[in-house]
């Protein structure tokens, strides 16, 4: 969109999810091979809630869940490594502002 600007951007295990300073958008490939793929685009202010949950020694990934108005919850997993405080800050900079 013109004039949005790219703030964050982060591949999981097989989605991807990206934060613009308008809307968080995700990248789901659907299927074996991922040749159909599902794009959502949640502007800020339809996010309600948000909650995060930190990879433990054996897991391989953290998760973010995000909640909104009209459209339920959406669920992102983040790879092992991922400052995932950083982008918890973000969303709630961004829905309680």
């Amino acid at each position: 969109m013109p004039g949005e600007k790219v703030v964050m951007e982060y591949k999981g295990l097989r989605d991807a999810a990206v934060f613009t300073d308008r809307r968080l958008m995700v990248i789901d490939p659907q299927g074996l091979r991922g040749r159909k793929v599902s794009v959502s685009s949640f502007p800020w202010k339809s996010i309600t809630a948000f909650s995060l949950e930190n990879s433990g020694t054996f897991d391989l990934d953290a998760e973010m869940k995000i909640c909104g108005s009209g459209w339920g919850v959406c669920e992102l997993e983040f790879t092992r490594g991922v400052d995932v405080s950083e982008i918890a800050a973000f969303v709630n900079e961004r829905i309680f502002d």
